[in-house]
């Protein structure tokens, strides 16, 4: 995955003097997950719950739900890293939310054939 590979083997090995890239590459791990995650549950969650519960709020406004569990799992994980050994970044938190915002923004836009499961 993109960020994967941002974080394990781009932001390691990048040499540069520039502040932007260096930021850039900071916060794309957090980044590309919220958008992904997202778009992999929003397929997930009409499997997971079947037709039984094609009622419920979950199934229906599934973007929503798929962007709150990806929110709250990365901000979760973010404030975890405070007890840990791994360093916590209110810019994490920032491009998290924004990246939300920005799938839900591309879930708006798409054609409605595209969210019918």
């Amino acid at each position: 995955m993109v960020f994967n590979q941002i974080q394990d083997n781009i932001r390691p090995n990048y040499n540069g003097d520039s502040s932007v890239i260096k930021y850039l590459l900071g916060v794309a791990p957090n980044f590309f997950p919220a958008i992904g995650i997202p778009a992999l549950f929003v397929l997930l969650i009409p499997y997971v719950l079947k037709k039984n519960y094609s009622g419920t709020w979950l199934y229906k406004k599934r973007h929503l739900s798929a962007n709150l569990i990806s929110v709250i799992g990365l901000i979760g994980w973010e404030f975890i890293q405070v007890a840990g050994k791994l360093r916590f970044d209110w810019n994490d938190i920032l491009w998290t939310l924004i990246a939300a915002f920005l799938f839900h923004f591309i879930w708006l836009l798409s054609p409605q054939k595209f969210k019918e499961i």
